[in-house]
């Protein structure tokens, strides 16, 4: 389902300028699911966090989608 949903983000990244995706984790389980797939972390707030648009690029690519 991420991946789903960064691809759509991607795609959608053409029309609408965007920097990242953005995130807020519920708990730590998710916070380290998300460090996983190299999210970054904000310093006001460890619970959210940011995958710039590059790096989504890259993932997309890496996985042929």
């Amino acid at each position: 389902m991420l991946i789903d949903a960064l691809k759509k983000a991607l795609n959608v990244s053409t029309q609408v300028a965007s920097l990242a995706v953005i995130v807020e984790a519920l708990d730590e389980v998710a916070l380290n699911f998300y460090l996983k797939y190299s999210f970054q972390q904000f310093r006001q707030d460890s619970l959210k966090l940011y995958l710039p648009m590059k790096s989504v690029q890259e993932l997309c690519q890496t996985l042929d989608l």
